[in-house]
């Protein structure tokens, strides 16, 4: 199916609306002791592109935090309009963007510096998470530290200039993946595979793996794309599964093309099994000088030796990937303009089987993080999308886009047989709440609507100035506003926090 972009536009699924009002308590030393969550996602007309009619993402309203006392409730509303569908991160860049923001005001409320609020409050390793979960390995507070110093975090800077930091994580997902491996008497060799690569560099990845367990050239593997009908059930790339799954599978099949080998050099020449390596063309027995060409031996059976796996990973995994963010922004005074001058994002890495197809990952993330920030919003009317073009619906543009500074914090700790952890969506999701927290900083004004425009930085800007625009905006709330609470502390009054 072919769609130009205006029926893209006014048909295909978005990233879910979501309406999310917290309720923070915490002691006047910082110490988070109570949060509640309603997260209200707006479905549209139907519940497509969601396998139980949900998203999962309510929890990371909670985040990486300890706090003792946690309800999150999630409901999933049917509206009349466009329906929502997975995109980068489903659900969560909007979780993180409130309970950032909220946590901002609540350190600021404390007179607490906002990285100083995360730090005390943030899980330790085996720690329960406010969701009930223990993470392994768990690198949080090093990696908003290293983002914070990578990015300055605490240097002077002029009048209406801000940094904002925010901090997620995100684990490899779970699932089932297939792979064949083919060794071909012309000394080709085949994976097989029905993932489909969107451009994330998957295919890439998988002929490395293979590549290296054959201990061959990357460019010796040939990859075929098959479907259901050669190999069994694949749930394919969502959920940072690719790596973790498909990898995997890809390994064990090459590791089971190359035992094979092995099982037909022992049945031809004799050879120990477990005197053997292979050594790109060459077969070699270990326990003396005997060599010989591995697809010579594979012409000599008559026919290609095959290695198929089919792997199943469940539920995600227990080393998640901590993503730390800090956005710096100038905000014109007179016109509620925001030029975002540096973003500096730190990420908790396993072992990082390609780093160019990893940073690639990070750097569009990021970018498309921007995006959803600071100008993208599909509007609508009556149930119609009436943003149906880019002319209307903007997305970055190289010039809108700052310096990037990537920071990595390496680690022997992951997933599968390369201790792996996924890239292509956390770091997409801190992003927003960065930018928010950094507004804030630099001119006073808290955004809790997205995208974060000049009008609404200006209309901030502008009743703060006179009490009486104030009273008007707060009249003429969205229906989709929600009110942030926070509770300073045993016996102090409660705050209430008003969107926009």
């Amino acid at each position: 199916m072919v769609l130009d972009y205006v029926e893209e536009f006014r048909a295909d699924d978005p990233r879910h609306e979501v309406v999310i009002k917290l309720k923070t308590g915490a002691q006047k030393d910082g110490v988070l002791t109570a949060h509640y969550v309603e997260y209200i996602v707006n479905c549209g007309a139907y519940a497509g592109h969601k396998p139980r009619g949900t998203i999962p993402a309510a929890a990371a309203a909670a985040g990486p935090y300890r706090i003792p006392n946690t309800r999150v409730e999630s409901v999933q509303v049917y509206t009349n309009t466009v329906h929502g569908g997975y995109m980068r991160a489903p659900g969560e860049p909007q979780a993180v963007f409130a309970l950032e923001s909220q946590l901002d005001e609540v350190a600021r409320r404390l007179s607490i510096d906002p990285l100083d609020f995360r730090l005390k409050n943030l899980i330790q390793d085996e720690e329960e998470a406010a969701n009930g979960e223990r993470l392994r390995h768990v690198r949080a507070a090093e990696t908003i530290s290293a983002a914070a110093e990578a990015a300055e975090y605490g240097s002077p800077k002029p009048p209406f200039v801000g940094r904002g930091l925010a901090i997620g994580e995100r684990s490899s997902g779970g699932g089932q993946g297939t792979a064949i491996v083919t060794l071909c008497p012309d000394g080709a060799v085949l994976l097989e595979t029905p993932v489909f690569d969107q451009g994330t560099g998957t295919y890439t990845t998988l002929c490395q793996v293979v590549a290296e367990e054959l201990s061959l050239p990357v460019n010796r593997v040939q990859i075929k794309v098959r479907d259901t009908d050669v190999v069994p059930f694949d749930s394919g790339i969502a959920g940072s599964r690719g790596t973790r799954v498909n990898s995997t599978a890809a390994f064990q099949a090459a590791e089971a093309a190359r035992l094979e080998l092995f099982r037909v050099a022992h049945d031809f020449l004799g050879w120990p099994e477990d005197q053997m390596s292979l050594s790109g063309d060459n077969l070699e027995r270990l326990d003396s000088e005997d060599v010989i060409l591995w697809h010579d031996l594979v012409k000599r059976l008559g026919k290609p030796l095959i290695g198929e796996v089919h792997v199943e990973e469940s539920g995600r995994s227990h080393v998640t990937s901590f993503v730390a963010q800090v956005a710096e922004v100038a905000v014109d005074p007179e016109t509620g303009a925001v030029q975002l001058l540096r973003f500096t994002t730190a990420h908790d890495v396993g072992r990082i089987l390609n780093p160019l197809g990893h940073q690639g990952q990070i750097n569009g993330a990021v970018v498309q993080g921007i995006g959803y920030a600071l100008m993208e919003e599909l509007r609508v009317e009556d149930g119609a999308v009436t943003s149906l073009s880019f002319g209307d619906y903007k997305i970055p543009v190289i010039r809108d886009i700052p310096p990037l500074y990537t920071v990595l914090l390496g680690s022997k700790e992951g997933a599968g047989p390369f201790q792996t952890r996924g890239i292509g969506e956390s770091p997409t999701i801190p992003v927003a709440a960065a930018i928010a927290n950094a507004v804030a900083d630099a001119c006073g004004i808290r955004i809790r609507e997205l995208p974060i425009t000049a009008e609404k930085v200006y209309r901030g800007l502008r009743a703060r100035r006179n009490p009486k625009d104030a009273m008007r905006q707060r009249a003429h709330q969205s229906r989709s506003d929600s009110v942030y609470v926070a509770e300073r502390g045993p016996g102090e009054e409660v705050d209430e926090i008003v969107r926009e």
